[in-house]
């Protein structure tokens, strides 16, 4: 037998040898001498090149190096809307009725006390509302006003009411065209108003004289002109100067389809500067120019303000009139 089949032969001999003893030691039959452990009787493990098998070279195992931590991602801000708080609904009341709403109360001309006549011989009412009278003379037209001014430059003796109360010493709640109906009535003659181009003209017209009737601190009923309660700053003087029925004049009025009185649009009444718009003017040059105004307020002898006034115009007829107009008196103090 040769050497390799002796080799095979103890080979296969070795090997059932093993497999009956590890069929033995798993059943428990068998339990293996603690002498094995002892290695001097172990036998010679064989090695792969006796075997005939080629294994790869081993090497070890490498472990991969742990990646440091990723840090957790910010949470992502969640937008969210504002809630709206709703704040709680009254009830709707009903709506009242129409007709049990009371009409809103409007402060009107008539509020202002602008006093009673204090003059006697009254006579027609030119106006149911408006307080303004002819005398039973027809000589003289009589309107009711009020002291708005007692320290200023004046460019009006006499505005209308809401209109240049801060440079006039009284105020009158009449249309203007009123009262110029009542001097036409008295016998007076419209003039023309102040011109200035192509050159100065001044204004004409009646004179008409203006006289004051009021009542002082103590309710006795006083009297004056007109011409006192101005100061000519020229003089120092009351003004001497006569007023003049310049007339205004008439405009177009497009929206109406008829003409307008234009002092009733300026409140120009009674003035003391020229104006092309005023019923009554001082015929003798005067400047609305702040700069060059010749009179002022007499502050002295105006009474309070807001004190009621009656003035009385009269006009100073032409001589070929065979009557004069009659003296206007006060009437009596009340007892």
């Amino acid at each position: 037998m040769s050497w390799l089949t002796q080799r095979v032969v103890s080979s296969s001999h070795a090997s059932l040898g093993l497999l009956l003893f590890a069929l033995l030691f798993a059943t428990g039959s068998c339990t293996p001498p603690s002498d094995l452990d002892d290695p001097s009787l172990r036998p010679p493990a064989a090695t792969t090149t006796e075997l005939g098998i080629a294994l790869p070279e081993s090497t070890p195992p490498t472990t991969p190096p742990e990646a440091d931590p990723e840090p957790p991602a910010p949470p992502t801000p969640v937008e969210t809307e504002p809630v709206a708080v709703e704040e709680p609904v009254e009830p709707m009341s009903p709506e009242p009725d129409p007709a049990e709403v009371a009409p809103v109360q409007r402060p009107e001309k008539e509020e202002l006390d602008f006093g009673e006549p204090l003059i006697e011989g009254l006579g027609k009412q030119l106006d149911p509302v408006q307080p303004v009278w002819l005398t039973e003379d027809r000589k003289s037209v009589v309107v009711q006003s009020m002291v708005c001014q007692r320290r200023a430059p004046l460019e009006m003796f006499a505005c209308l009411l809401n209109s240049k109360e801060h440079e006039s010493v009284l105020t009158v709640p009449v249309k203007a065209f009123v009262i110029h109906a009542g001097l036409l009535a008295t016998g007076a003659k419209q003039g023309t108003p102040v011109r200035w181009d192509p050159e100065y003209t001044p204004p004409t017209g009646t004179p008409i004289e203006i006289t004051l009737f009021w009542k002082d601190e103590n309710g006795d009923v006083q009297k004056a002109r007109a011409q006192e309660w101005v100061l000519d700053a020229s003089t120092g003087q009351a003004m001497t100067h006569d007023w003049v029925f310049a007339g205004s004049r008439m405009y177009p009025n497009e929206e109406r389809g008829k003409p307008d009185y234009l002092a009733d649009s300026t409140g120009d009444l009674i003035c003391v500067s020229n104006f092309s718009s005023a019923m009554l003017d001082v015929p003798v040059r005067s400047s609305d120019s702040n700069a060059a105004l010749l009179f002022e307020a007499f502050t002295e002898r105006i009474p309070e303000l807001a004190t009621p006034v009656t003035m009385v115009l009269t006009p100073r007829l032409e001589p070929d009139v065979e009557e004069e107009p009659a003296a206007v008196e006060a009437a009596p103090a009340e007892e």
